[in-house]
């Protein structure tokens, strides 16, 4: 197996779910494990490309569905935040639009003191690719992920039962 992914517990992901239903942390976390975006995805993403009568995140590769955890906290955020710049994920004290590396620090610093050090954003972003080829076909998982089929073959088949 050419890849290794660090696939983090699933209740523990959950319970820090819950313990920030609307931070900046609260946001990326959820924005990487339930809709699977890359850190450049989260950090670029923008309210226009939230679409919550649609339920999902436009990108510009893909429509991903927005689960019910990740539309609760971005409706919070749209409230708190969206006047203020048209980037979905701002620092609570800059109000200014987060940096990549501000985004990877803040998430591994959350995952860190839950217990879950030496999972990354990159990692959380497969986990949810895993999840989705677990209860869904192939092509499916290509259109959410924005990563072809042969690709996801060679890179996740040995995760899969």
């Amino acid at each position: 197996m050419g890849h290794t992914f660090n696939r983090p517990d699933e209740a523990a992901m959950l319970r820090i779910l819950e313990r920030y239903p609307h931070s900046p942390e609260g946001a990326i976390l959820r924005l990487a494990w339930l809709e699977g975006l890359s850190r450049s995805e989260i950090t670029e993403l923008r309210w226009d490309q939230v679409d919550f009568e649609g339920k999902a995140i436009q990108l510009p590769d893909r429509t991903v569905p927005l689960e019910p955890s990740t539309e609760a906290c971005l409706r919070e955020r749209h409230v708190r935040c969206a006047l203020r710049d048209p980037h979905v994920v701002i620092s609570e004290r800059s109000k200014k639009p987060m940096p990549p590396e501000s985004i990877s620090r803040l998430a591994r610093k959350t995952l860190d003191r839950a217990g879950l050090g030496g999972i990354s954003l990159m990692d959380l972003r497969h986990d949810f690719i895993i999840r989705h080829l677990e209860s869904h076909d192939w092509p499916y998982v290509a259109r959410i992920s924005g990563i072809a089929v042969p690709t996801l073959y060679a890179v996740f088949s040995d995760y899969l039962p």
